[in-house]
Protein backbone atom coordinates (compact mmCIF):
# COMPACT_ATOMS: atom_id res chain seq x y z
CA UNK A 1 0.00 0.00 0.00
CA UNK A 2 1.30 3.83 -0.82
CA UNK A 3 2.24 5.38 2.12
CA UNK A 4 -1.01 7.44 3.06
CA UNK A 5 1.30 10.52 4.47
CA UNK A 6 3.16 10.63 1.11
CA UNK A 7 -0.16 10.89 -0.49
CA UNK A 8 -0.97 13.71 1.73
CA UNK A 9 1.51 15.50 1.42
CA UNK A 10 0.60 15.73 -2.62
CA UNK A 11 -2.57 16.16 -1.73
CA UNK A 12 -1.90 19.16 -0.14
CA UNK A 13 0.46 20.38 -3.01
CA UNK A 14 -2.16 20.14 -5.71
CA UNK A 15 -5.15 21.19 -3.03
CA UNK A 16 -2.87 25.16 -2.54
CA UNK A 17 -4.78 27.37 -3.89
CA UNK A 18 -7.94 25.98 -1.65
CA UNK A 19 -5.45 27.32 1.33
CA UNK A 20 -8.15 25.16 3.89
CA UNK A 21 -6.39 26.20 7.16
CA UNK A 22 -8.38 23.73 9.34
CA UNK A 23 -9.17 20.89 6.66
CA UNK A 24 -12.29 18.41 7.62
CA UNK A 25 -10.59 15.53 6.15
CA UNK A 26 -7.39 13.16 6.08
CA UNK A 27 -5.89 10.27 4.67
CA UNK A 28 -5.76 7.16 6.59
CA UNK A 29 -5.53 3.59 7.01
CA UNK A 30 -9.35 2.93 5.88
CA UNK A 31 -10.92 -0.40 6.90
CA UNK A 32 -12.70 -0.78 3.34
CA UNK A 33 -9.81 -1.29 1.09
CA UNK A 34 -6.32 0.36 1.69
CA UNK A 35 -6.17 3.86 2.48
CA UNK A 36 -9.22 6.09 2.19
CA UNK A 37 -10.22 9.59 3.32
CA UNK A 38 -11.43 10.31 7.05
CA UNK A 39 -13.42 12.71 8.84
CA UNK A 40 -10.80 14.74 11.03
CA UNK A 41 -13.88 16.38 13.03
CA UNK A 42 -18.19 15.75 13.25
CA UNK A 43 -19.42 16.57 10.18
CA UNK A 44 -23.28 17.78 9.29
CA UNK A 45 -25.05 16.82 6.85
CA UNK A 46 -25.13 19.51 3.76
CA UNK A 47 -21.73 20.58 5.02
CA UNK A 48 -18.78 21.29 2.43
CA UNK A 49 -16.51 18.74 3.28
CA UNK A 50 -13.57 19.62 0.60
CA UNK A 51 -12.77 21.00 -2.86
CA UNK A 52 -11.20 19.09 -5.43
CA UNK A 53 -9.63 20.59 -8.60
CA UNK A 54 -9.21 18.24 -11.74
CA UNK A 55 -5.04 16.94 -11.77
CA UNK A 56 -6.19 16.42 -15.64
CA UNK A 57 -8.82 16.80 -17.93
CA UNK A 58 -10.10 16.89 -21.41
CA UNK A 59 -12.98 15.36 -23.56
CA UNK A 60 -14.77 12.17 -23.35
CA UNK A 61 -14.66 11.71 -26.88
CA UNK A 62 -16.39 8.61 -28.49
CA UNK A 63 -16.68 7.72 -32.15
CA UNK A 64 -20.61 8.60 -31.69
CA UNK A 65 -20.18 12.43 -30.16
CA UNK A 66 -19.84 15.68 -31.97
CA UNK A 67 -16.42 16.06 -31.95
CA UNK A 68 -16.77 20.36 -32.61
CA UNK A 69 -15.67 20.95 -28.83
CA UNK A 70 -12.85 23.08 -28.23
CA UNK A 71 -10.35 21.09 -26.45
CA UNK A 72 -9.41 23.59 -23.72
CA UNK A 73 -12.51 25.53 -22.65
CA UNK A 74 -14.54 22.71 -24.18
CA UNK A 75 -17.54 25.35 -25.51
CA UNK A 76 -18.94 23.80 -29.25
CA UNK A 77 -17.87 25.42 -32.24
CA UNK A 78 -19.24 26.02 -35.82
CA UNK A 79 -19.69 22.59 -37.51
CA UNK A 80 -16.75 23.68 -40.13
CA UNK A 81 -13.47 24.47 -39.59
CA UNK A 82 -13.09 24.18 -35.97
CA UNK A 83 -9.28 22.17 -36.02
CA UNK A 84 -6.36 23.98 -34.98
CA UNK A 85 -4.69 25.21 -37.90
CA UNK A 86 -1.31 24.56 -36.94
CA UNK A 87 -1.86 20.57 -37.79
CA UNK A 88 -2.11 19.05 -34.35
CA UNK A 89 -5.20 17.26 -34.97
CA UNK A 90 -7.40 19.04 -31.74
CA UNK A 91 -10.49 21.15 -32.48
CA UNK A 92 -9.58 24.86 -30.62
CA UNK A 93 -11.91 27.88 -30.44
CA UNK A 94 -9.63 31.16 -31.87
CA UNK A 95 -9.12 32.43 -28.04
CA UNK A 96 -7.80 29.39 -26.69
CA UNK A 97 -5.14 28.72 -29.75
CA UNK A 98 -3.62 31.59 -28.28
CA UNK A 99 -3.03 30.66 -24.87
CA UNK A 100 -0.33 28.67 -23.21
CA UNK A 101 -2.66 24.91 -22.61
CA UNK A 102 -2.68 24.72 -26.09
CA UNK A 103 0.25 25.56 -27.15
CA UNK A 104 1.61 22.88 -25.15
CA UNK A 105 -1.03 20.51 -26.11
CA UNK A 106 -0.39 21.48 -29.79
CA UNK A 107 3.63 21.20 -29.70
CA UNK A 108 2.90 18.02 -28.30
CA UNK A 109 0.68 16.12 -30.78
CA UNK A 110 2.20 18.05 -33.74
CA UNK A 111 5.44 16.25 -33.11
CA UNK A 112 3.87 13.01 -32.92
CA UNK A 113 2.66 13.82 -36.61
CA UNK A 114 -1.36 13.50 -36.85
CA UNK A 115 -1.88 10.91 -39.85
CA UNK A 116 -4.99 13.46 -40.83
CA UNK A 117 -4.56 16.53 -38.82
CA UNK A 118 -7.26 18.21 -40.63
CA UNK A 119 -10.27 15.73 -39.35
CA UNK A 120 -11.31 15.31 -36.24
CA UNK A 121 -10.79 11.84 -34.19
CA UNK A 122 -12.22 10.74 -31.02
CA UNK A 123 -9.35 8.60 -30.42
CA UNK A 124 -6.84 11.72 -30.93
CA UNK A 125 -9.04 13.89 -29.00
CA UNK A 126 -9.54 11.06 -25.75
CA UNK A 127 -6.36 10.93 -26.25
CA UNK A 128 -5.82 14.34 -25.00
CA UNK A 129 -6.50 13.75 -21.16
CA UNK A 130 -3.88 11.23 -20.39
CA UNK A 131 -1.26 12.75 -22.76
CA UNK A 132 -1.97 15.68 -21.02
CA UNK A 133 -0.12 13.88 -17.77
CA UNK A 134 3.72 13.67 -19.93
CA UNK A 135 3.71 17.68 -19.24
CA UNK A 136 3.15 17.17 -15.58
CA UNK A 137 5.26 17.99 -12.65
CA UNK A 138 7.21 15.48 -11.32
CA UNK A 139 5.04 15.69 -8.32
CA UNK A 140 1.42 16.01 -10.06
CA UNK A 141 3.04 12.81 -11.55
CA UNK A 142 3.82 11.25 -8.15
CA UNK A 143 0.54 11.83 -7.42
CA UNK A 144 -0.59 9.96 -10.02
CA UNK A 145 1.44 6.41 -9.37
CA UNK A 146 -0.30 7.69 -5.67
CA UNK A 147 -3.48 6.00 -6.60
CA UNK A 148 -5.07 3.27 -7.23
CA UNK A 149 -5.03 1.99 -11.08
CA UNK A 150 -6.62 -1.48 -11.94
CA UNK A 151 -3.40 -2.80 -13.78
CA UNK A 152 -5.23 -5.61 -16.25
CA UNK A 153 -4.98 -7.05 -19.30
CA UNK A 154 -6.71 -4.37 -21.35
CA UNK A 155 -5.51 -0.77 -19.98
CA UNK A 156 -2.43 -0.66 -22.30
CA UNK A 157 -5.11 -0.59 -25.47
CA UNK A 158 -6.22 2.82 -25.58
CA UNK A 159 -2.65 4.26 -26.09
CA UNK A 160 -1.80 1.14 -28.58
CA UNK A 161 -4.80 2.18 -30.69
CA UNK A 162 -3.79 5.95 -30.43
CA UNK A 163 -0.68 5.16 -31.67
CA UNK A 164 -2.13 3.90 -34.84
CA UNK A 165 -3.36 7.63 -35.57
CA UNK A 166 0.34 8.89 -36.06
CA UNK A 167 3.43 8.64 -37.59
CA UNK A 168 5.68 9.41 -34.98
CA UNK A 169 4.03 8.46 -31.70
CA UNK A 170 6.05 7.95 -28.93
CA UNK A 171 8.38 5.30 -28.45
CA UNK A 172 9.89 5.95 -25.42
CA UNK A 173 9.39 3.37 -22.67
CA UNK A 174 8.82 6.34 -19.46
CA UNK A 175 6.57 8.01 -21.92
CA UNK A 176 4.33 5.41 -23.05
CA UNK A 177 4.48 3.93 -19.76
CA UNK A 178 3.42 7.15 -17.92
CA UNK A 179 0.18 7.08 -20.47
CA UNK A 180 -0.27 3.59 -19.64
CA UNK A 181 -0.31 3.98 -16.06
CA UNK A 182 -2.67 7.38 -16.07
CA UNK A 183 -4.97 5.04 -18.39
CA UNK A 184 -5.48 2.75 -15.53
CA UNK A 185 -5.79 5.62 -12.62
CA UNK A 186 -8.74 6.84 -14.92
CA UNK A 187 -10.31 4.02 -15.63
CA UNK A 188 -10.08 2.78 -12.05
CA UNK A 189 -10.53 6.64 -10.19
CA UNK A 190 -11.30 8.86 -13.02
CA UNK A 191 -15.04 10.49 -14.58
CA UNK A 192 -15.64 10.01 -17.87
CA UNK A 193 -19.12 11.31 -18.91
CA UNK A 194 -21.38 9.99 -16.44
CA UNK A 195 -20.53 6.52 -17.27
CA UNK A 196 -21.32 5.34 -13.85
CA UNK A 197 -22.45 7.67 -11.56
CA UNK A 198 -25.88 9.61 -12.91
CA UNK A 199 -28.80 8.79 -10.45
CA UNK A 200 -27.10 10.63 -7.06
CA UNK A 201 -24.59 13.37 -7.92
CA UNK A 202 -24.28 15.90 -10.72
CA UNK A 203 -23.77 15.03 -14.63
CA UNK A 204 -20.22 15.30 -15.28
CA UNK A 205 -19.43 15.15 -19.26
CA UNK A 206 -16.30 14.94 -19.65
CA UNK A 207 -13.17 12.72 -18.70
CA UNK A 208 -11.13 14.19 -15.94
CA UNK A 209 -9.40 12.80 -12.80
CA UNK A 210 -9.39 14.71 -9.38
CA UNK A 211 -7.23 13.32 -6.50
CA UNK A 212 -8.65 13.77 -3.41
CA UNK A 213 -12.25 12.41 -5.09
CA UNK A 214 -9.83 9.04 -6.12
CA UNK A 215 -8.68 8.65 -3.31
CA UNK A 216 -12.07 7.76 -1.23
CA UNK A 217 -13.38 4.54 -1.10
CA UNK A 218 -16.78 2.81 -2.27
CA UNK A 219 -19.92 2.09 -0.39
CA UNK A 220 -23.08 1.58 -2.12
CA UNK A 221 -24.95 3.61 0.20
CA UNK A 222 -22.00 6.88 0.32
CA UNK A 223 -22.28 9.16 2.92
CA UNK A 224 -21.09 12.00 0.79
CA UNK A 225 -22.33 13.67 -2.57
CA UNK A 226 -20.60 15.71 -5.18
CA UNK A 227 -21.40 18.86 -7.62
CA UNK A 228 -19.27 20.68 -9.90
CA UNK A 229 -18.41 24.36 -10.54
CA UNK A 230 -19.30 25.42 -14.12
CA UNK A 231 -17.11 27.70 -14.81
CA UNK A 232 -13.80 25.88 -12.84
CA UNK A 233 -14.60 22.53 -12.97
CA UNK A 234 -14.13 22.25 -9.50
CA UNK A 235 -15.42 19.40 -7.63
CA UNK A 236 -17.25 20.19 -3.92
CA UNK A 237 -18.05 17.17 -1.98
CA UNK A 238 -20.70 17.64 0.94
CA UNK A 239 -21.89 15.39 3.76
CA UNK A 240 -24.90 13.36 2.54
CA UNK A 241 -25.59 12.19 6.44
CA UNK A 242 -24.24 13.17 9.66
CA UNK A 243 -20.56 12.14 9.45
CA UNK A 244 -18.73 11.39 12.94
CA UNK A 245 -15.21 12.61 13.35
CA UNK A 246 -12.72 9.19 12.45
CA UNK A 247 -15.40 8.33 10.05
CA UNK A 248 -14.50 6.99 6.86
CA UNK A 249 -15.87 9.30 4.12
CA UNK A 250 -17.18 7.65 0.68
CA UNK A 251 -18.64 7.91 -2.30
CA UNK A 252 -20.23 5.84 -4.96
CA UNK A 253 -18.82 4.20 -8.34
CA UNK A 254 -22.16 3.21 -9.23
CA UNK A 255 -25.70 3.98 -9.68
CA UNK A 256 -27.81 4.05 -7.15
CA UNK A 257 -30.92 1.87 -8.17
CA UNK A 258 -29.22 -1.22 -9.46
CA UNK A 259 -29.90 -4.36 -8.22
CA UNK A 260 -26.83 -6.11 -5.50
CA UNK A 261 -26.21 -8.33 -8.64
CA UNK A 262 -25.38 -5.74 -11.10
CA UNK A 263 -23.82 -3.67 -8.73
CA UNK A 264 -21.66 -6.90 -8.09
CA UNK A 265 -20.57 -7.43 -11.77
CA UNK A 266 -19.97 -4.12 -12.54
CA UNK A 267 -17.64 -3.43 -9.53
CA UNK A 268 -15.78 -7.00 -10.24
CA UNK A 269 -15.62 -5.98 -14.01
CA UNK A 270 -14.64 -2.32 -14.15
CA UNK A 271 -13.10 -1.15 -10.87
CA UNK A 272 -11.36 -4.93 -9.88
CA UNK A 273 -12.78 -5.23 -6.26
CA UNK A 274 -15.67 -7.00 -4.33
CA UNK A 275 -17.91 -4.84 -2.37
CA UNK A 276 -18.53 -6.34 1.16
CA UNK A 277 -21.26 -3.22 2.51
CA UNK A 278 -23.70 -3.75 4.56
CA UNK A 279 -26.17 -3.40 1.75
CA UNK A 280 -24.09 -5.51 -0.44
CA UNK A 281 -24.43 -8.18 2.21
CA UNK A 282 -28.61 -8.24 2.55
CA UNK A 283 -30.21 -9.57 0.10
CA UNK A 284 -33.30 -7.77 0.85
CA UNK A 285 -31.05 -4.14 0.26
CA UNK A 286 -32.21 -2.64 3.81
CA UNK A 287 -35.80 -3.35 3.09
CA UNK A 288 -35.89 -1.72 -0.46
CA UNK A 289 -35.95 -4.79 -2.07
CA UNK A 290 -34.55 -3.59 -6.21
CA UNK A 291 -33.67 -6.69 -6.79
CA UNK A 292 -36.88 -8.24 -5.79
CA UNK A 293 -38.79 -10.12 -8.32
CA UNK A 294 -42.31 -11.86 -8.03
CA UNK A 295 -42.25 -15.41 -6.91
CA UNK A 296 -42.52 -18.10 -10.28
CA UNK A 297 -45.27 -20.19 -7.60
CA UNK A 298 -49.08 -18.67 -8.98
CA UNK A 299 -50.15 -19.52 -5.60
CA UNK A 300 -47.71 -17.23 -3.76
CA UNK A 301 -47.69 -13.57 -3.77
CA UNK A 302 -44.16 -13.23 -1.78
CA UNK A 303 -41.12 -11.52 -3.25
CA UNK A 304 -37.96 -13.61 -4.08
CA UNK A 305 -34.06 -12.43 -3.75
CA UNK A 306 -30.72 -12.89 -4.55
CA UNK A 307 -29.82 -15.90 -1.58
CA UNK A 308 -25.75 -14.93 -1.79
CA UNK A 309 -25.24 -11.34 -3.52
CA UNK A 310 -21.84 -11.81 -3.51
CA UNK A 311 -21.60 -14.24 -6.21
CA UNK A 312 -22.67 -13.70 -10.02
CA UNK A 313 -24.65 -16.13 -10.47
CA UNK A 314 -26.89 -17.29 -7.46
CA UNK A 315 -30.02 -19.04 -6.44
CA UNK A 316 -33.26 -17.04 -5.54
CA UNK A 317 -35.48 -17.74 -2.55
CA UNK A 318 -38.68 -16.73 -2.21
CA UNK A 319 -39.20 -15.18 1.12
CA UNK A 320 -42.89 -16.27 1.72
CA UNK A 321 -42.95 -19.82 0.76
CA UNK A 322 -38.79 -20.87 1.12
CA UNK A 323 -39.33 -21.78 -2.70
CA UNK A 324 -35.99 -22.17 -4.40
CA UNK A 325 -34.78 -20.46 -8.25
CA UNK A 326 -32.25 -20.58 -10.46
CA UNK A 327 -30.46 -17.52 -11.58
CA UNK A 328 -31.37 -18.45 -14.99
CA UNK A 329 -34.83 -18.51 -14.51
CA UNK A 330 -35.62 -15.27 -12.10
CA UNK A 331 -33.32 -13.76 -15.30
CA UNK A 332 -36.13 -14.80 -17.92
CA UNK A 333 -38.83 -12.90 -15.37
CA UNK A 334 -36.50 -9.79 -15.15
CA UNK A 335 -35.57 -9.83 -18.69
CA UNK A 336 -39.56 -10.13 -19.73
CA UNK A 337 -40.27 -7.74 -17.53
CA UNK A 338 -37.62 -5.21 -18.65
CA UNK A 339 -38.33 -5.72 -22.29
CA UNK A 340 -42.38 -4.43 -21.61
CA UNK A 341 -41.69 -1.63 -19.72
CA UNK A 342 -39.38 -0.47 -22.24
CA UNK A 343 -41.00 -0.67 -25.31
CA UNK A 344 -43.45 1.47 -23.95
CA UNK A 345 -40.70 3.58 -22.85
CA UNK A 346 -39.01 4.03 -26.14
CA UNK A 347 -43.03 4.44 -27.68
CA UNK A 348 -44.32 8.05 -28.78
CA UNK A 349 -46.53 8.15 -26.04
CA UNK A 350 -45.61 9.05 -22.74
CA UNK A 351 -49.21 9.08 -21.64
CA UNK A 352 -48.80 5.31 -22.28
CA UNK A 353 -45.57 4.38 -20.19
CA UNK A 354 -47.29 6.14 -17.27
CA UNK A 355 -50.63 4.14 -17.62
CA UNK A 356 -48.79 1.47 -18.09
CA UNK A 357 -46.60 1.94 -15.04
CA UNK A 358 -49.65 2.97 -13.04
CA UNK A 359 -52.02 0.13 -13.98
CA UNK A 360 -50.24 -2.68 -15.98
CA UNK A 361 -46.35 -3.62 -14.66
CA UNK A 362 -47.16 -4.63 -11.09
CA UNK A 363 -49.03 -7.52 -12.49
CA UNK A 364 -45.40 -9.19 -13.52
CA UNK A 365 -42.82 -7.07 -11.57
CA UNK A 366 -42.56 -5.57 -7.93
CA UNK A 367 -43.20 -1.75 -7.94
CA UNK A 368 -39.55 -1.72 -5.68
CA UNK A 369 -37.45 -3.23 -8.60
CA UNK A 370 -35.09 -1.65 -10.08
CA UNK A 371 -36.14 -1.51 -13.86
CA UNK A 372 -39.79 -0.26 -12.43
CA UNK A 373 -37.45 2.57 -10.48
CA UNK A 374 -35.39 3.82 -13.70
CA UNK A 375 -38.43 4.08 -15.86
CA UNK A 376 -39.92 6.40 -13.37
CA UNK A 377 -37.06 8.51 -13.66
CA UNK A 378 -37.30 8.54 -17.27
CA UNK A 379 -40.45 9.80 -16.73
CA UNK A 380 -40.24 12.66 -14.50
CA UNK A 381 -36.86 13.77 -17.05
CA UNK A 382 -39.40 13.79 -19.91
CA UNK A 383 -41.72 15.70 -17.76
CA UNK A 384 -39.18 17.87 -17.32
CA UNK A 385 -38.54 18.52 -20.72
CA UNK A 386 -41.69 18.44 -21.73
CA UNK A 387 -45.80 17.68 -21.27
CA UNK A 388 -45.46 15.64 -24.83
CA UNK A 389 -48.85 14.13 -24.64
CA UNK A 390 -49.83 14.56 -20.87
CA UNK A 391 -52.34 16.99 -19.83
CA UNK A 392 -52.06 19.25 -16.95
CA UNK A 393 -53.88 17.35 -14.17
CA UNK A 394 -51.49 13.49 -15.44
CA UNK A 395 -48.27 15.58 -15.65
CA UNK A 396 -49.10 17.01 -11.90
CA UNK A 397 -50.31 13.85 -10.53
CA UNK A 398 -47.54 11.90 -12.01
CA UNK A 399 -45.08 14.32 -10.77
CA UNK A 400 -46.47 13.72 -7.18
CA UNK A 401 -46.46 10.43 -7.13
CA UNK A 402 -43.07 9.10 -8.67
CA UNK A 403 -41.55 11.77 -6.98
CA UNK A 404 -42.81 10.40 -3.50
CA UNK A 405 -41.92 6.67 -4.75
CA UNK A 406 -38.47 7.11 -5.68
CA UNK A 407 -37.96 9.70 -2.53
CA UNK A 408 -39.54 6.24 -0.27
CA UNK A 409 -36.90 4.44 -1.88
CA UNK A 410 -34.46 6.50 -0.93
CA UNK A 411 -35.18 6.32 2.67
CA UNK A 412 -35.34 2.74 2.97
CA UNK A 413 -31.64 2.34 1.76
CA UNK A 414 -31.16 4.95 4.18
CA UNK A 415 -29.16 7.29 1.29
CA UNK A 416 -29.21 11.23 2.52
CA UNK A 417 -28.94 14.08 0.76
CA UNK A 418 -28.08 14.56 -2.72
CA UNK A 419 -29.00 16.38 -6.10
CA UNK A 420 -31.36 13.73 -6.66
CA UNK A 421 -33.15 13.78 -3.38
CA UNK A 422 -33.44 17.61 -3.57
CA UNK A 423 -34.50 17.49 -7.03
CA UNK A 424 -37.05 14.89 -5.95
CA UNK A 425 -38.58 16.73 -3.10
CA UNK A 426 -38.12 20.15 -4.68
CA UNK A 427 -40.96 18.52 -7.35
CA UNK A 428 -43.12 16.85 -4.45
CA UNK A 429 -43.28 20.08 -2.85
CA UNK A 430 -44.26 21.82 -5.89
CA UNK A 431 -46.73 19.28 -6.75
CA UNK A 432 -48.25 19.33 -2.92
CA UNK A 433 -48.58 23.03 -3.28
CA UNK A 434 -50.01 23.33 -6.43
CA UNK A 435 -52.63 20.39 -5.07
CA UNK A 436 -53.12 21.89 -1.64
CA UNK A 437 -53.95 25.55 -4.07
CA UNK A 438 -56.09 24.05 -6.37
CA UNK A 439 -58.31 22.58 -3.52
CA UNK A 440 -58.61 25.68 -2.19
CA UNK A 441 -59.74 27.05 -4.83
CA UNK A 442 -62.32 24.18 -5.46
CA UNK A 443 -63.59 24.65 -1.71
CA UNK A 444 -64.03 28.48 -2.47
CA UNK A 445 -65.93 27.83 -6.02
CA UNK A 446 -68.17 25.61 -3.59
CA UNK A 447 -68.35 28.23 -0.93
CA UNK A 448 -69.02 30.60 -3.29
CA UNK A 449 -71.84 28.70 -5.14
CA UNK A 450 -73.37 27.78 -1.61
CA UNK A 451 -73.47 31.68 -0.95
CA UNK A 452 -75.57 31.55 -4.29
CA UNK A 453 -77.72 29.23 -3.89
CA UNK A 454 -78.40 30.58 -0.13
CA UNK A 455 -78.92 34.10 -1.58
CA UNK A 456 -81.16 32.51 -4.33
CA UNK A 457 -83.04 30.18 -1.73
CA UNK A 458 -84.02 33.87 0.33
CA UNK A 459 -84.94 35.09 -2.66
CA UNK A 460 -87.26 32.41 -3.36
CA UNK A 461 -88.63 32.77 0.27
CA UNK A 462 -89.37 36.47 -0.19
CA UNK A 463 -91.29 36.35 -3.37
CA UNK A 464 -93.16 33.33 -1.46
CA UNK A 465 -93.83 35.68 0.67
CA UNK A 466 -94.98 38.50 -1.07
CA UNK A 467 -97.22 36.41 -3.54
CA UNK A 468 -99.35 35.26 -0.01
CA UNK A 469 -99.74 39.04 0.45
Amino acid sequence: MICPKRTSELLDLHLAPFKDKDPAWEVGVSKIAGRGVMATRHLKRGEIIFQDSPLLIGMAAHEEDSLNSCSVCFKVLPDTRFMCRQGCGLPVCSLCSKKKQHKSDCDMFKSWGPNEPDVANSVIIRLLCVARAINLSKDQRDLIYCLQANLDNNHRTEVRNAAKCFKNFPTDKKLVEIMNRTVAVLRTNGFDKTTDRTTDNQEFNYRALYPLFGVMNHDCIPNSYYTFDEKTNNMIVRAAVDILEGEEITTTYTKLFTGNIARHLFLKMKKGFTCKCPRCSDSTEKGAFISGLYCRDTNCTGLVVPEITGLPHPNWNCLVCKQKSTHAQMMKSQDFASGAINAKANSNSLRTLVHYLNEKSDSFIPSSNYVVIDAKMSVLNRLAVAREDCNEELESSTKWRYSRDITQVMDKLGLGDSLLRTQLETQFRKEEERRAKKQQEQAEKQRQLAELEAKAAEADKLLAALAVE
